[in-house]
């Protein structure tokens, strides 16, 4: 009898916390912040090169 409510208590997931970000979450808003600096490097580049060249 112990065991199986051992079992039991350990077969349901642990509720979250209120209002956590859950994990697709957390991977957008990764790919956010790396998009946005993938565009700063591209005009960092852009400002380099438009100095130095002309």
């Amino acid at each position: 009898m112990l065991t199986t409510a051992i079992c039991r208590y350990l077969d349901h997931p642990a509720s979250p916390c209120p209002n956590a970000a859950t994990r697709r979450q957390v991977l957008t808003k990764l790919i956010d912040h790396l998009l946005i600096l993938a565009i700063c490097a591209g005009i960092a580049a852009c400002a380099v090169f438009l100095t130095v060249f002309f």
